[in-house]
């Protein structure tokens, strides 16, 4: 398990919703991830929770890596959550996993998913990346039920990862 800090600041009540959310959110991850052929060697997992750290500190971060002693029977559902959003990131910048999350079968794809993250924490293109501003499509749409035939136009933005994990 990876453990995660609460911003400063925030509210306990709403500290434990968010706390509740990412738990549904990593759970859902986890069923994306099958269950290994065999046990995860714990060397290999301790690397692969170390990498997401490291990754996670260029999007601005603080996760506290836990080391395994004994062989990991299936994914986390904080790592998988984790692993997740950082596949997503990687695909956006145009460096995705070598590895789909629902491909991975034990050590040897872990192997290549911490190898490709370790190289996007060193990757300074990947966090100016993430610092970038946003630049997404506008969209304008019409709306008629207006007094004296106004015209509203309203914005929207494609999502854009970076812009939610822009460093803070």
């Amino acid at each position: 398990m990876i453990a995660t800090k609460a911003p400063a600041g925030l509210p306990a009540d709403l500290a434990a919703i968010a706390e509740d959310q990412d738990a549904l959110i990593g759970e859902e991850m986890a069923g994306i991830v099958p269950m290994p052929d065999r046990p995860y060697s714990a060397k290999v997992y301790t690397a692969l929770t170390k990498a997401i750290a490291e990754a996670a500190k260029v999007m601005g971060l603080d996760l506290t890596p836990e080391a395994y002693s004994e062989p990991v029977a299936q994914m986390d559902s904080d790592v998988a959550r984790f692993l997740a959003m950082m596949a997503a990131a990687a695909s956006d910048y145009g460096k995705p996993f070598p590895v789909e999350l629902e491909d991975i079968k034990g050590d040897s794809e872990l192997t290549a998913i911490t190898a490709a993250l370790t190289q996007l924490a060193g990757d300074k293109g990947f966090a100016e990346f993430l610092d970038a501003p946003a630049e997404g499509e506008e969209v304008t749409e019409e709306v008629e039920d207006l007094p004296d035939g106004e015209v509203m136009e309203e914005e929207e933005e494609e999502y854009d990862f970076s812009k939610r994990m822009r460093r803070r």
